[in-house]
């Protein structure tokens, strides 16, 4: 699938960062240092303090009502996590450096 990130306030005024998906539903994702609690659960970027954080879509914070749609979304939450470390952090690792986590057990 493809993504485009974009910057934007949000309702109290701080700058968010959010990877929209191009094709329909048009699902949004918030980049977030921490899981947030919500019907959707958040997807770890892998290897860093990074959430995608289910943001609702373009029609707005509704999600849509059938079958697995849970499921459907998960999986792009899923898929943006992945594109988002392809594309945004592994071309600026050192931007992204700070939110790193070092797994090697000789810490």
């Amino acid at each position: 699938m493809e993504y485009i990130t974009y910057r934007e306030q949000d309702n109290a005024g701080e700058l968010q960062y959010y990877i929209l998906q191009r094709e329909f539903p048009h699902y949004i994702g918030l980049i977030s240092t921490y899981p947030k609690d919500s019907i959707i659960p958040s997807i770890q970027i892998t290897n860093y303090y990074l959430w995608v954080v289910f943001s609702g879509s373009l029609r707005g914070s509704l999600i849509p009502g059938y079958k697995n749609i849970e499921k459907d979304i998960k999986f792009v939450l899923n898929d943006m996590a992945i594109w988002y470390y392809a594309y945004r952090i592994v071309p600026k690792e050192k931007k992204y450096k700070k939110f790193k986590y070092d797994s090697s057990p000789n810490k």
